[in-house]
């Protein structure tokens, strides 16, 4: 996790860094979701189109994690293959609870300034 690429992202603003976060992972949840059925079914195409967009999304917000297992689904996708996919797709799985569990507790521990609850 780049926090710092995230803070500059958010210009230090934590409010935005807020929206951000439940933007980037209510995207990521349905993408991982349209990414598991195109890993089912075999769908080269899809899983190219998804992975390269979390990769994407993923780089953006500093989440550099994904990035190793989402590239490596992104190039076997664009070869024609989704060898190792299953294990790959775990893999970002994995990282992304972490991400999620390392942003939960950074945003605790950085309240809101206006009162508002995390």
């Amino acid at each position: 996790m780049d926090l710092e690429q995230l803070q500059s992202a958010c210009d230090g603003d934590l409010g935005l860094m807020r929206e951000l976060m439940d933007l980037y992972f209510g995207q990521a949840d349905q993408i991982m979701a349209g990414l598991g059925k195109g890993i089912a079914a075999g769908d080269v195409r899809e899983v190219d189109h998804l992975s390269h967009k979390l990769a994407g999304s993923s780089l953006a917000c500093g989440m550099a994690a994904l990035l190793p297992p989402l590239r490596q689904l992104e190039l076997n996708a664009k070869a024609g293959h989704l060898q190792g996919a299953p294990d790959l797709f775990a893999q970002v799985g994995v990282q992304l609870e972490a991400v999620r569990r390392f942003m939960h507790d950074h945003l605790l521990r950085n309240p809101p300034q206006d009162g508002t609850t995390p």
